[in-house]
């Protein structure tokens, strides 16, 4: 499935954390359901959320927590990514 998602055939995937490292798929949108369970560390978000946004053409995306309260580790790592996009922007590798 995975191979089918990079060449466009499938319209999306639902899978378990085993993608959250070393998966790249262009113009990839991640939605996180039930972020607030413990399995999501802040190191684990911000890896998923990694896998948005992961070319030079299409280097944008949207990463989108669907929880039941928001945790400790979402808020670390909403905080996390939020200060590496304004680092990348002032690198100028992300535009305004």
């Amino acid at each position: 499935r995975v191979l089918a998602l990079r060449k466009g055939e499938v319209p999306g995937l639902l899978t378990t954390t085993i993608l959250e490292r070393g998966v790249t798929i262009e113009r990839l949108e991640v939605a996180v359901i039930g972020s607030e369970h413990e399995v999501f560390s802040e190191s684990a978000l911000v890896q998923i959320a990694g896998r948005v946004g992961r070319s030079l053409a299409h280097p944008c995306g949207t990463i989108t927590f669907f929880h039941y309260g928001k945790s400790k580790a979402m808020i670390e790592a909403i905080h996390h990514i939020r200060m590496m996009n304004e680092a990348a922007l002032k690198r100028g590798l992300l535009d305004a």
